[in-house]
């Protein structure tokens, strides 16, 4: 019932590639799929206020540290704090 329906939301929202990912493509790069246990920290442990921020801005932040390797590099460290417990 109703827990299926959610269990395939999510699991549409995780699959879809396109959704809520770009800081996380940017500073891993498209074929490390640390981007996607991100992503998936993201939807599934991240509080409130950062998904909301994330979804918000995440692309237009995305598109700023595309050419500063060294902040990538900090957010990289954030982001593996994340994933990699």
């Amino acid at each position: 019932g109703i827990m299926g329906g959610i269990g395939s939301a999510a699991g549409g929202l995780l699959g879809n590639t396109s959704l809520f990912c770009w800081v996380a493509r940017e500073v891993y790069g498209e074929k490390n799929p640390a981007w996607k246990m991100f992503r998936m920290w993201m939807f599934l442990k991240s509080p409130n206020w950062f998904f909301n921020l994330y979804k918000k801005y995440g692309e237009r932040f995305a598109r700023f540290i595309k050419d500063k390797p060294r902040l990538k590099a900090i957010i990289r460290m954030w982001m593996d704090s994340k994933i990699r417990r």
